[in-house]
């Protein structure tokens, strides 16, 4: 039970001496600087800087009883504000994010011209690679290999909400490999069931176009994903050349598909 309280607090941002000092006075109630550090094993020194920043966070706050100074603990009740505290941060994270990533990514293409070639492994490695297409400027061109979400799970349903918001363009060609995992996995969200605006599919048999692993073409990228049998990694390429012939390929395979 302890473990699970420690790392919620830990997953709050608590530090280690004040998860300690926060358990001390939950437990034993109000105490003095004095008893704090016998009870934690910490100096008083640290203990007076700790305590300093924690009733900057509201973590504890000072009782004044008969000249005496105690520190007492905040109720279990009110971490529920510090929790929505960080749920605002995560939300204006996630707002700003897209804007803080392009002001990076322009900065290191200033500093680091020319081809680029970033090499991603595991699922985490995807789903970045996933979100970086919410960069599309027109339209993005894609193979479908199989059902994303057999792979990044949920967080497909994310990217394809924020795609929607935003109003993003693509076209999208898929073969028996992504019919055959779409029996498999029930995606909750498939661009083949409804028609839509922003995202097209066309199918293109395996006798014609055998579809091996994911890809997405954007801007001056081409983005790889492969996954088999528990090997997950991807590629993303910088270079426009290698773009622009991608992209004439896919329109020849695009002229071919139904």
């Amino acid at each position: 039970m302890e473990k699970t309280v420690q790392e919620f607090l830990n997953i709050l941002g608590l530090t280690e001496d004040e998860v300690k000092i926060y358990l001390a006075l939950n437990q034993s109630g109000p105490a003095t600087i004095l008893e704090l550090s016998r009870r934690t094993g910490i100096n008083r020194t640290k203990i007076y800087r700790t305590i300093e920043v924690m009733q900057q966070k509201g973590l504890a706050e000072e009782i004044i009883d008969e000249h005496k100074k105690y520190i007492k603990a905040i109720e279990a009740d009110n971490l529920e504000l510090l929790i929505k505290e960080e749920e605002s941060k995560a939300k204006y994270l996630r707002e700003i994010y897209p804007s803080v990533s392009n002001l990076l990514i322009t900065h290191r293409s200033a500093s680091q011209p020319g081809t680029k070639v970033l090499f991603y492994r595991g699922k985490e490695g995807v789903r970045q690679q996933v979100w970086n297409t919410l960069r599309t400027k027109g339209e993005l061109l894609g193979y479908s290999y199989r059902p994303l979400s057999e792979l990044i799970g949920k967080y497909y349903e994310e990217w394809y909400e924020e795609w929607m918001k935003r109003d993003l363009r693509m076209r999208d060609i898929y073969s028996d490999s992504y019919l055959k995992g779409k029996r498999v996995v029930k995606q909750k969200i498939d661009s083949l069931d409804f028609k839509s605006k922003n995202i097209i599919s066309r199918y293109v048999p395996s006798k014609i176009l055998s579809i091996t692993h994911q890809m997405d073409i954007y801007n001056e990228v081409v983005s790889i994903y492969h996954w088999y049998e528990g090997e997950v990694f991807g590629v993303e390429i910088y270079n426009e050349k290698v773009a622009s012939f991608q992209k004439q390929l896919f329109e020849i395979v695009w002229r071919m598909a139904k």
